[in-house]
Order: C-alpha cells, then structure tokens, then sequence
C-alpha cells in the first residue's frame, strides 16, 4: 500500500494507542497504566461507539472512531491480563518485542536498576498469538535506530523480524521504532526488508505514512479526561501533544545509559 492510499483512508479515521506495561503493582517511571484503568478506558470506547480493529485491517478501509492498540516491549505481565480483554472486548492488539530480551529482564531500560520486569518467553508469545494477538518488532535490542550503522541497522530489523516470525509462523510486517527515533535510512531500510507498517511515538500528523504512522501515546498519569483530549481533539489537546512529546523526550537519558554501558550489540 502506498503512503497516499494509506492517508486518504485512514488520517481522520484511525486512532493507535500507544501503551507499555500494564501491571497492577507500583511502577517506575510513567510506562505503567493499570488492568482496572485499562478496562475503564475500553468501556469508554465500547459505550461511545469505537470499534477495535486489528493490523490486518489497515490495508482496507476504516471507519470512523476505529481503535488500534497497541503495546511496546512485550512484557511477560501482559500474558496475565490481556486474554480476559480479547476475550471481553474483542480487542486486537499488537505487541512490539525486542527480541534479545526475550524470557529476559528489561536491563535495556534504567527502570531495570529498581524494578525488574521481565519480558515475555517464547511460550506465551506462541499463546497470545494463537489467541489473536498480532507481534511486531521492536528492534532486535531496543536500540535507538538513528545512532547505529547500516549493517546494524539491518542486523536489527532482520534478525528480530526472522525470530518472531520462527516463533509464531506467521509474517512479520510491522515494526515500532524504539524511543520513537527514525529517520529516513530507518523507514528506507525497514521498507526494504519486508516492513509495510511503521509505528512512531508522535501524535498523528497529516504528513504520517504507512511506515510514520503516528500514535496516542498513554502514561501512568493519563486521566480518561487527558486521553478523550488526545483522541477528540478536545480545547487541550495542543498541551496533551506537547506533554507527550517531552516526555518522550526523556528516553533519551535511557538511550545514553544504554551508549555508556554499551548494551546496544545484536
């Protein structure tokens, strides 16, 4: 699908929800948005006639208030919430994983120095997909990909897309960008290899393609006042979208602390 088709039918229609961790305890950081505060949300979508829709409905047309959701970094808790809500709702999210951490712990973010929170294993990603969930990749190191070389840069996209795909038999096609850092040798690179969709940590803009498109990021902080603001366009929606761009910003202390400790080799 081109960029343009991709527009024409989805800029004022699609709306992709960026989440992390969904986990019930404390959490660092601001990644963290609860299974209770979840479930408010989507009975807010369900009660004023959104509708879920999955990956595989991106190539076609898509109807007004349609909700995409999706989950960077595969973690292991989400193997324990997520089933009741497909289940419930008849959500179809995407879950973006790095793959060097598969089964393992989340040292890639400096979180990991006060809580560890390990990643999902092969086992529970083959279930979550048999159940419908789709897998995307988050890089093969959750890397920022702007900073690394070419061969790198391929090393990364290929080597998570060959694994994910061994893990549930399936095509790989989408990929979300660590930190929500790309450039054009990133989506070039991507596109070459296979990726059709590209997810970003910005807001939606209009100049979003298939391989750029923007997404509602959601934090720990986020009222379902400050998430209808993102999603209707409400009188604060201009502050909700700088709010998110600055806290995406702060990645890049974790992007240093991963240079420093050199933690970015495939």
């Amino acid at each position: 699908m081109s960029s343009n088709n991709f527009l024409s039918q989805n800029k004022n229609n699609l709306i992709v929800f960026a989440f992390h961790k969904m986990q019930t305890q404390f959490s660092y950081g601001a990644n963290n948005y609860s299974p209770r505060r979840f479930e408010k949300l989507l009975n807010y979508l369900t009660e004023n006639d959104y509708s879920f829709i999955s990956l595989s409905e991106l190539g076609g047309e898509i109807e007004d208030k349609s909700v995409l959701i999706t989950f960077d970094d595969g973690y292991a808790h989400l193997f324990k919430h997520l089933p009741r809500f497909i289940d419930k709702y008849s959500i179809k999210p995407i879950i973006f994983i790095p793959t060097k951490y598969i089964g393992h712990a989340n040292n890639w973010d400096y979180s990991h120095i006060f809580q560890n929170c390990p990643h999902m294993t092969l086992e529970t990603i083959k279930e979550l997909s048999e159940l419908g969930v789709d897998f995307g990749s988050h890089s093969h190191s959750h890397c920022d990909l702007t900073s690394v070389t070419f061969n790198q840069l391929t090393i990364e996209l290929k080597h998570s897309k060959d694994i994910i795909e061994e893990i549930i038999s399936k095509e790989i096609t989408s990929l979300c960008y660590p930190f929500g850092r790309y450039n054009k040798n990133v989506v070039d690179q991507a596109l070459s290899l296979g990726y059709q969709y590209g997810f970003t940590m910005k807001f939606p803009n209009e100049d979003d393609s298939s391989l750029t498109i923007g997404r509602y990021p959601i934090y720990g902080f986020d009222s379902l006042f400050a998430i209808k603001q993102k999603i209707e366009h409400g009188i604060f929606y201009h502050c909700e979208r700088i709010k998110s761009s600055s806290i995406n910003k702060l990645s890049g202390g974790t992007v240093l602390l991963n240079k420093l400790r050199n933690n970015n080799t495939p």
